[in-house]
């Protein structure tokens, strides 16, 4: 086995700045799949694109998914998602009020 030789400070600063960006790189992801899983995408879309299903939900366990709203749709059908879309933007449900509405209703 041939002996060991030493890193160079240049090439020690230069890996180090490397790990650091990887690191970076990889909060990033966890974080951007657990936003998409947090606001209803799906398991299988989001590992569509390039990301394991097993992955996907680990990383969503580790950012508090599912919440209890993803919970109760995980069984829910096309229709049934259309269905309540559909009467979530009929009664403006999930958008905020106009700006001059005023809170006492006058």
């Amino acid at each position: 086995m041939p002996d060991a030789r030493p890193v160079t400070e240049e090439d020690a600063a230069s890996i180090r700045a490397a790990l650091a960006g990887v690191t970076a790189a990889q909060e990033q992801l966890e974080r951007a799949v657990a936003d998409a899983l947090l606001r209803g995408a799906s398991v299988r879309a989001v590992a569509e694109l390039g990301v394991s299903p097993n992955t996907v939900q680990k990383y969503g366990r580790a950012h508090g998914w599912p919440t209890e709203v993803n919970r109760s749709r995980f069984h829910e059908t096309r229709w049934d998602r259309l269905g309540r879309e559909a009467d979530e933007a009929h009664s403006g449900a999930g958008r905020p009020p106009p700006a001059d509405a005023s809170p006492g209703g006058a």
